[in-house]
């Protein structure tokens, strides 16, 4: 009787259990249908809206920047020129759908040039467009070829800070598969100031940066970026490009609600195979980027087994960044190697915020001999009292010609960029002519995140040098201007 009354009540909890599994797979299929049906009406709804988006920007010519040593912000800059072109309108429309919609309802709400550039940061279409659209350029308007013309293509990155403490604490055997992991399940993403400053009190912003929209300064995996951009890339070649879409179309997409994830391809393409794109266009030897590590979890030996196992994956790291020294002292000992070849460890780039910035390590021993910096190129231009009228720039020349007797003091490898959201193409203009007329002195050229000969806007008589945010940190101590010395560097 026992063993009967248990089969008996084990049998009404199994059919609960069958009825409960039958009522979620029946909730699960409906979801899906619906994600789809969703992701069908954002594409239709979007294709209709693609020709006919009321667009037009300014677009100014600047002198040609000629040592692009990387696009900052994956080519952010240029985000009102991709949006001006209708065929890469349609291709980021059809990669990248829900970026699409939500640049769309920034512009039809009055969103200029300004705000629109940092929805597109660290964006792979947005890197195809940067490339296609400069290769193009330079073979049109060719030059000599110079070794820092576009060294490496950037990429901020958000780690997962479990993993890396599990790396950590693995013995050299366990590693390997370890650090795999943690560059399958990166981010190539920027993230907030709100995620960088929880970041520096201790708390791991990873998974909130996997939840934030693209066009929020969110991002996605390295095997999913590196195939958005060779889809780019493919889509701008392709002869007829509406008959490409439709083909490339019939590929499923990743089923999640998952930022970082949604819209991109289920079966991706190898990296090799999208690394193998890029040569094929640009006629490089390689895919490189510039790394940096945006996550405080990073130290030195982590981004050397990084850089490794990115070169396990065909691809090249010209250079890591950082703001803090001891995460990439050393990295540069690295031998690379890719596919057998050879090659030099990463230039360790120091960033800076101003000009001042890398005066006052110098002064105070904190940046070595030697060492590779970046800083604003918006600290090296003076403006004028806007009360006095429309607002004008001048290069600081006491500040550049100190500049160089510190570079020749200290050995160092000099470069700049800008905020291309903050930078007019006046700045852009005169940066552009100074790292030309002084390349020397700025050997690591200009970091300039957008096309090679454009800007994205005229500044109308306003200020916008190109400091953005950075330009707070001044007041509160956490940025310094140049003070002209007037004697020697001892």
């Amino acid at each position: 009787m026992r063993w009967q009354r248990f089969l008996s009540r084990f049998g009404a909890w199994w059919d609960r259990v069958e009825r409960r599994l039958h009522t979620l797979r029946i909730r699960f299929r409906r979801q899906r249908r619906e994600l789809k049906d969703e992701a069908k009406k954002i594409g239709e709804d979007l294709w209709d809206l693609v020709d006919d988006l009321p667009f037009v920007p300014e677009l100014p010519r600047i002198r040609r920047v000629r040592r692009q040593y990387y696009g900052h912000g994956a080519f952010m800059g240029a985000a009102p020129a991709l949006m001006a072109d209708t065929n890469w309108r349609r291709i980021l429309a059809f990669l990248m759908p829900d970026v699409y919609s939500q640049v769309t309802a920034a512009i039809r709400a009055g969103a200029n040039a300004p705000k629109l550039i940092p929805m597109f940061e660290n964006n792979p279409v947005m890197c195809a467009y940067g490339v296609h659209e400069g290769h193009r350029f330079r073979k049109e308007e060719p030059e000599e070829n110079d070794e820092h013309d576009l060294a490496g293509h950037e990429w901020d990155v958000f780690v997962n800070s479990a993993l890396v403490e599990d790396w950590e604490n693995a013995s050299d055997e366990q590693r390997l598969p370890i650090i795999a992991k943690i560059v399958d399940s990166m981010l190539i993403a920027h993230a907030s100031t709100t995620d960088t400053v929880q970041e520096a009190i201790g708390i791991c912003q990873y998974e909130d940066v996997r939840k934030t929209p693209k066009t929020a300064l969110g991002g996605v995996e390295p095997q999913a970026w590196l195939d958005l951009f060779s889809r780019a890339l493919r889509l701008a070649a392709a002869p007829d490009l509406s008959a490409a879409i439709r083909q490339m179309s019939t590929e499923p997409r990743v089923e999640t609600e998952e930022e970082c994830r949604k819209y991109t391809f289920a079966s991706p393409a190898s990296i090799p195979a999208a690394v193998e794109t890029f040569r094929r266009l640009t006629g490089r030897e390689q895919f490189s980027i510039m790394l940096e590590i945006k996550s405080l979890r990073s130290t030195s030996s982590l981004l050397g087994a990084l850089v490794q196992e990115l070169n396990r994956r065909h691809i090249h790291v010209v250079g890591v960044g950082s703001f803090l020294l001891d995460e990439i002292r050393g990295v540069s000992e690295i031998t690379q190697v890719l596919e057998e070849r050879l090659l030099p460890g990463p230039r360790e780039v120091l960033f800076l915020h101003f000009a001042g910035d890398l005066q006052h390590g110098c002064l105070e021993g904190t940046i070595p001999s030697g060492q590779s910096v970046m800083f604003n190129g918006a600290s090296l231009l003076d403006a004028s009292d806007p009360e006095l009228g429309p607002v004008q720039y001048a290069l600081k020349d006491d500040v550049i010609a100190d500049l160089a007797k510190y570079r020749d003091r200290f050995e160092l490898a000099i470069g700049l960029y800008v905020q291309e959201g903050d930078c007019d193409a006046a700045a852009a203009g005169l940066l552009s002519e100074l790292v030309h007329r002084e390349s020397g002195l700025f050997s690591l050229g200009f970091a300039w995140g957008a096309l090679p000969h454009q800007a994205s806007f005229d500044g109308a008589g306003a200020d916008h040098r190109g400091y953005g945010g950075q330009k707070l940190l001044e007041y509160v101590g956490k940025a310094k201007q140049w003070e002209v010395r007037g004697d020697s560097i001892s």
